[in-house]
């Protein structure tokens, strides 16, 4: 069976000046595949793997290059130009993936990178969108806390980030949990921080466990020691100041001061926390 917007492997069925027509294993296609570009020279009845697609018109192309994206997936492209009535990504192929108006959630720039995922019109030709998150599960409660798993950055809120989750589920990084800056379509590793009673998803791009909380209580306390008892990294401190101090996220931080507060072993004032002595 054909699998348009997949890797197939077809059998040269005929052979053209400037194309070959494939077929399946099978012959079950009434129209072939043709191949037109191709530095490589094939004879009748090779077996070639191919990624097959569809042209403006309809007709089946296959391509020996791979995509960047494949049927059903997500990927970070590049538009690389508009019409009147959508957009073009380059997804790594001779001809660019064009995404229809009603496919794109706002208006994009010529030049960004967006997360898009590949699927098909009504007609079954090959498009993409950026509305992604139809294609996502939000409810993650086969998820387990503390599990570690892959991101893709494809959203920013007032709240932080929203990333695609092990290319199924949709989760939730909120600033005070960021460690770097983050950019739409960056893929990083992370883990599920939280599993709310909805099914929803929090993130951490960090694992802070207890043994993790007492190491940071411990690098505080040196940092204090070391700077006469007081330092002007506080709760209040931004994320990217406490992580180029620290290397930590401003929730890890604020735990860690938490703990130590309550141990009694340093006092927070407005600007600076100094170490009891």
């Amino acid at each position: 069976m054909l699998k348009i917007g997949q890797r197939n492997t077809l059998v040269v069925t005929e052979i053209f000046p400037l194309a070959y027509a494939l077929n399946t294993p099978e012959q079950s296609l009434e129209a072939p595949v043709m191949l037109k570009e191709s530095d490589r020279v094939f004879e009748l009845e090779d077996e070639i793997e191919v990624f097959v697609y569809t042209q403006a018109d309809g007709e089946l192309l296959a391509s020996l290059e791979m995509p960047k994206i494949l049927m059903d997936e997500f990927a970070t492209l590049t538009v690389m130009g508009a019409s009147a009535h959508g957009y073009f990504f380059d997804w790594g192929l001779g001809s660019d993936l064009y995404a229809p108006e009603t496919q794109v959630h706002t208006d994009l720039d010529i030049g960004s990178s967006y997360v898009v995922r590949l699927t098909t019109d009504k007609l079954g030709k090959l498009i993409g969108t950026t509305k992604i998150e139809r294609f996502l599960e939000s409810n993650g409660s086969s998820l387990q806390a503390k599990q570690a798993v892959s991101l893709r950055i494809y959203s920013k809120t007032p709240l932080g980030f929203k990333a695609i989750v092990d290319n199924k589920y949709q989760g939730l990084l909120f600033k005070s949990d960021l460690i770097a800056p983050l950019k739409i379509g960056q893929q990083i590793d992370g883990f599920i921080k939280f599993i709310r009673d909805d099914g929803k998803i929090d993130l951490s791009l960090q694992l802070v466990n207890k043994q993790t909380r007492l190491s940071l209580e411990d690098s505080i306390i040196e940092d204090l020691k070391a700077h006469d008892g007081m330092s002007t990294i506080t709760d209040k401190s931004t994320p990217d100041e406490i992580f180029s101090y620290f290397k930590v996220s401003k929730a890890a931080y604020k735990k860690a001061i938490g703990g130590l507060y309550k141990a009694k072993k340093i006092r927070i004032e407005k600007n600076c926390i100094y170490l009891n002595t």
